[in-house]
């Protein structure tokens, strides 16, 4: 494991001015964020560390060493002893004085909250890992060390993925590509993050294992601002042109659908023949063309040993495809040729299932990669603001050029208007800047010489020329732009457990789909087309896109509208540790209060004047840049009090300074200085000094060996922002803690105006990680917020650690979350935003669920004795509407206002719940509809529909009475007579099983049709002139069996004489399964047959000295038999058909109803039933 350490700031700790030193580190080799938090124990531990700060994700780190008391060479020794190898690429070790620590020690019984030396704001922060790189030019031992330490991470934008088990794919093969220490996919962005050994693997070979697990990938080009947006706009002009190919090859058999359903079509009755070699040269062409990718994807999760979307995919319309050309193949063979007989379309032929099921996956994909687009606007709005040219000043001349190639150290010319192209640091003139797009600051800030200005802020007023100092990448915009990036690829501990459910979620659908066929067709004795159908939904209506979908896509609307906050949220993980928060501790100095403290009061005792107090004790910390210590210094300056040199100085940990000045010995700190070490009393002015710290104000002390000789009272102003965040903050029921080094008194005083009642005073800079852990032992979930240096270990330690802009490199590198503003009411919103994305996280959940618990029974023909059943082409719909659903859910957090509730993200899913259920009803209600013929295929007795006990007591029932046929307007009437339906099984949906003279009681089929056409409304109306009889009422309407027996009108024997005969029904039972025939006699060919058989034609005939009765066959019973093997073609011979030898005369038309199960036979052919 290597470091990369270089010198950074100094504090001062430590007697006999010895100085701490920042290091900071580049760190190679952590498999996990266990590693950083190992590291960072050790470290801890060791002697001479005072703080470090190890962040596994960026691989780098920063601590602050004594290196008087822990040597380079010891610390380099020490790491290698517990197996990490280091190297030190830059730096002296040696620390300048940076000023006296009795400001930071003062106001407590121990340091203040530290500052370091260098005051840094935003910018110096966003920037640390390019100027960190840019240092690792400089020099040759730095290169060196480079090659040493080759650790390199970059991102993928990747193509091709259609679930989170894509992703999950290509995550495993990334991290099976030796030299890849850590790679994670996110689904939603379409990006892949990897740290690599770049000695042992390249970029290339990254996107070498992407494309062996069948995907696209290439290096995401962090200085094309474009570059994204026209990958979107290739990936939906992709999928939306596979679409409209799709869709025009489709269509057509969409319109052989409604052939079936609507008779008076033009084509109703000529084209059906032609349906089966149509339909499959239109549906090749979209199986192996438009759906080519879903092939490619399955065969390489298959070479993966895995399964993914496109395995669904690809094995749910091969089915319905296969399927269909080994029925045509079959029937072309067995009939030789290729179009349906006497004028009726082929059986079994679901082209159309496999064409419109990729049609609607295609629409899907694109309707999801239009709304993950809208996701990801945050970003979009930020590349958006960059100027596209910069004019600069080279030799006098000045010129307009791309911002691509303004390079370092060029002098950028900005009139008022205009953008400012790049960061750097005002040379000449002067003018207000509007940064509102970036701080959220509503005010123009004053901008002069020596000014940092900011790249995309605006110009309001004067001209202004400087020099840029981080161009392309390295400007603050590109680095909010990357973390936000990063921020939405990353994975939230809830995208776990999507990603276990999703990593199991296909094989078991695949077994679940098994089992459905399984069970159905060998256990059910469904009929195989309806149990492949079945199959091929249950697998369709699965695919886990929903899932996959559910976290990220929050996540990314999440983080991006925080950025529009001026609130960068670092990923998934810390945007879900604030939505768990309970208590926030809030560091005191410059986080509540503004950081910027004036000196108060001066007290001199003793004969010491007023002067002298501040004379002496502004000369011991002239040369610091803490705040207090800047206070007293910019007092002196104030009061044109003149400074001393000094000599002989010496820091005292957590008490205060030492010095001489002018040959006197002089302590400068708080009241432990004075009582521990120097040995005085405060009796005589103890009063006096207790008021102050009780007015909120931080007192130092100064003294010499004998006596008191003043104090200087110091005051930081509460922000403007600190009571009204801390209020509401406690309205939502969450615990405030303020934490500071400041004694009791002054740190009371201002919890008191704040209004926080939790209060931990006189805790020294390295205790504060442990106050924390103490909350977090209690059961608190606890977020820090600070900005000092002395706050990164607390950070570290809370559950959630929340940076200020204005703050510390080191602080805002640690914390999960970084206020831009350094305004507290930011954490509010981040509070509010963070519990608003994962509540849309667990809608998203529930939805991707909802769908499946749903779908997959109803797909699976669960219900459907309720009538409820989904065809593979519309569970493809519904598959769609999942996704769509999820990432539309999320974008509604894009209506997210701080302080606001957001209604129509609370109303929104329950709507869509509700309209999306009736949805999935009405797409069955659409296949139960189409499923019609299907589900009573082989003659109603083999219904899927119903048991084998059910049916066979339905069919003794049926063949115990007569039955008889009518026609209504050409749709053919079933009648059957009974003496009594009671004590016989049934049950009534609506009236009555009592039947008398003139009554009758409908299956439930036939009476939901009647009540449709309003020959009658409910049980007990009645029917005028009903076949001969004058006066029928409705008795009662069956519940539904499933069987035949839903399309009968049942009345008693003498109403049944009463009836109209177009034709007498023969029922028979053989082995459990129940058989229709049509006793054909004379002119009572149905009309729609009449000209393709007579009865004439069912004459019996004579072969080889045996007489065969001639049978017609309807579409579906032909199209059964022929699957159980009866026979293969018109004009093959049966030796024993219930009893009797029969020739197979011919197969009828399809017509959509009944009249395809039916059996038609002669009046004189004997049958019996066995």
């Amino acid at each position: 494991m290597t470091y990369t350490i270089g010198v950074g700031r100094y504090i001062p700790t430590g007697k006999g001015g010895v100085l701490n030193q920042e290091l900071k580190l580049k760190i190679d080799g952590m498999h996990c964020t266990s590693c950083a938090r190992l590291i960072e124990g050790m470290l801890l531990d060791t002697e001479g560390i005072s703080s470090v700060k190890v962040d596994y994700e960026s691989g780098t780190g920063a601590l602050f060493a004594d290196l008087d008391r822990l040597s380079k060479e010891d610390l380099l020794d020490h790491l290698a002893r517990e197996g990490y190898e280091s190297h030190i690429l830059g730096g002296n070790g040696e620390g300048k004085d940076s000023g006296l620590p009795a400001a930071e020690a003062a106001s407590s019984g121990g340091p203040l909250d530290g500052k370091p030396a260098s005051k840094v704001g935003f910018q110096d922060t966003i920037a640390a890992d390019v100027s960190e790189k840019q240092a690792s030019n400089e020099t040759p031992a730095q290169e060196k060390n480079k090659e040493l330490n080759p650790d390199r991470r970059v991102g993928l934008s990747l193509s091709g993925m259609h679930c989170a088990s894509c992703a999950g794919l290509i995550e495993h093969s990334l991290n099976k590509v030796a030299g890849v220490k850590q790679a994670g996919v996110n689904f939603a962005a379409e990006k892949a993050y990897v740290t690599f050994d770049a000695a042992v693997v390249s970029p290339d070979g990254l996107i070498e294992a992407v494309k062996r697990a069948g995907y696209k990938a290439e290096l995401v080009d962090e200085t094309d601002s474009e570059y994204e947006s026209r990958k979107r706009e290739r990936e939906m002009a992709g999928y939306f042109n596979k679409f409209l190919f799709s869709l025009a090859f489709s269509l057509p058999m969409l319109y052989f659908m409604l052939l079936d359903f609507f008779k008076w079509l033009p084509g109703a009755n000529s084209f059906p023949p032609y349906f089966g070699i149509v339909s499959f040269l239109l549906a090749t062409p979209v199986q192996f063309f438009a759906g080519a990718g879903f092939y490619k994807g399955a065969w390489s999760s298959l070479r993966m040993k895995t399964f993914n979307m496109d395995s669904l995919i690809a094995i749910g319309t091969s089915t319905a495809y296969f399927y269909s050309v080994v029925n045509l193949i079959s029937h072309s063979v067995s009939n030789t040729s290729l179009i349906g007989l006497n004028g009726a379309k082929i059986p079994n032929m679901y082209f159309e299932t496999a064409a419109f099921l990729i049609t609607f996956v295609l629409l899907g994909k694109w309707l999801e990669a239009r709304a993950k687009g809208k996701t990801s606007e945050s970003i979009r709005k930020l590349m958006g603001m960059q100027a596209k040219t910069a004019r600069v000043i080279r030799g006098g001349v000045t010129s307009d050029i791309p911002i691509e190639e303004v390079a370092h150290g060029d002098i950028v010319l900005v009139r008022p208007g205009e953008k400012v192209p790049v960061d750097g640091i005002i040379t000449k003139g002067s003018s207000a800047v509007d940064e509102s797009m970036v701080s959220g600051e509503s005010l123009p800030v004053e901008k002069h010489v020596g000014d940092q200005v900011i790249g995309v802020t605006i110009n309001k007023t004067g001209s202004f020329e400087f020099e840029a100092t981080r161009v392309g990448s390295e400007t603050m915009l590109a680095q909010i732009i990357r973390l936000i990036e990063e921020a939405q690829g990353s994975k939230a501990p809830i995208q776990g457990f999507a990603d276990r459910i999703a990593s199991y979620f296909v094989p078991a659908v695949l077994g679940i789909a098994t089992t459905t066929f399984l069970v159905w067709f060998l256990l059910l004795g469904a009929s195989l087309t309806f149990a492949l159908m079945a199959f091929t939904a249950v697998i369709v209506i699965a695919c886990p896109c929903a899932l996959g979908l559910a976290t990220p896509t929050a996540i990314m609307v999440g983080t991006g509208k925080g950025a529009e906050y001026g609130i960068l949220i670092k990923g998934g993980e810390p945007l879900e540790a604030a939505e768990k928060i309970t208590t926030i501790i809030f560091d005191k100095t410059g986080t509540l209060t503004k950081g910027e403290p004036e000196v108060t009061d001066v007290l001199s005792f003793n004969g010491f004047g007023e002067e002298d107090v501040i004379r002496v004790s502004a000369s011991l910390e002239k040369s610091s840049e803490h705040p207090l210590a800047e206070a007293v210094y910019g007092y002196a300056g104030e009061e044109s009090v003149g400074l001393s040199d000094v000599t002989d100085f010496e820091a005292i940990p957590g008490h205060g300074v030492y010095g001489e000045v002018q040959g006197r010995e002089y302590y400068f700190g708080n009241r432990k200085l004075l009582t521990d070490i120097v040995g005085l009393e405060l009796d005589g002015i103890n009063s006096k000094v207790s008021r102050l710290e009780e007015q909120g104000k931080t007192v130092m002390m100064l003294s010499s060996k004998e006596k008191i000789l003043g104090a200087v009272a110091v005051a930081d102003t509460v922000k403007e922002t600190s009571r009204e965040a801390v209020s509401r903050l406690r309205d939502m029921g969450l615990e405030i803690y303020m934490i500071t080094g400041d004694n009791q008194r002054t740190a009371s005083a201002i919890a008191k105006e704040l209004g926080i009642k939790n209060v931990l005073a006189e805790v020294l800079p390295e205790d504060k990680a442990s106050e924390v852990k103490k909350l977090q032992e209690s059961g608190s979930k606890v977020a820090m917020v600070g900005d000092g240096i002395n706050d990164a270990p607390a950070l570290a330690q809370a559950d959630l650690g929340i940076a200020m802009g204005s703050g510390t490199d080191v602080a805002m590198e640690t914390g999960g979350v970084v206020m831009i503003k350094n305004d507290l009411r930011d954490v509010v919103t981040a509070k509010e935003l963070s519990k608003e994305t994962f509540d849309k996280v667990r809608q998203n959940m529930f939805f991707a669920l909802f769908y499946n618990v749903l779908g997959i029974p109803i797909a699976a023909s669960v219900f459907v004795s309720l009538g409820i059943v989904l065809r593979p082409e519309l569970a493809g719909i519904a598959m769609v509407l999942s996704s769509v659903s999820v990432v539309s859910n999320s974008l509604l957090l894009r209506r997210f206002k701080p302080g606001k509730k957001n209604y129509v993200s609370k109303v929104a899913p329950i709507v869509m719940v509700v309209v999306f259920a009736l949805l999935f009803l009405w797409f069955a209600k659409i296949s139960s509809g189409m499923n019609e013929n299907m589900a009573v295929a082989g003659g109603m007795e083999e219904t899927a529909m119903a048991s084998s006990q059910t049916m066979e007591n339905i069919g003794s029932f049926i063949t115990s009475g007569e039955s008889k046929v009518n026609f209504a307007e050409g749709e053919l009437k079933l009648f059957l007579s009974a003496s009594s339906l009671m004590g016989e099984g049934f049950e009534a949906g609506e009236g009555t099983l009592q039947l008398g003279t003139n009554q009758m009681i409908l299956g439930s089929e036939e009476a939901e049709m009647m009540m449709e056409e309003g020959l009658f409304d409910k049980p007990g109306d009645m029917i005028n002139d009903f076949f001969g009889v004058p006066a029928m009422q409705v008795a009662g309407i069956l519940e539904p069996t499933g069987t035949a027996m839903d399309n009968f009108h049942i009345v008693d024997p003498l109403t049944f004489a009463r009836l109209e005969t177009a034709a007498n029904l023969k029922a028979i039972m053989k082995d459990g399964e129940l058989k229709l025939f049509y006793i054909v006699d004379g002119n009572n060919v149905p009309e729609v047959f009449r000209g393709i058989f007579d009865s004439g034609n069912l004459g019996a005939i004579f072969i080889a000295g045996n007489s065969y009765e001639p049978i017609m066959l309807g579409a579906e019973e032909a199209a059964m038999m022929q699957e159980e093997g009866l026979f293969s073609k018109p004009g093959d011979l049966l030796e024993d058909f219930f009893g009797t030898r029969v020739m197979v005369a011919g197969i009828l038309p399809e017509t959509g109803t009944v009249l395809d199960n039916l059996h038609f036979i002669s009046g004189q052919a004997q049958f019996r039933e066995e």
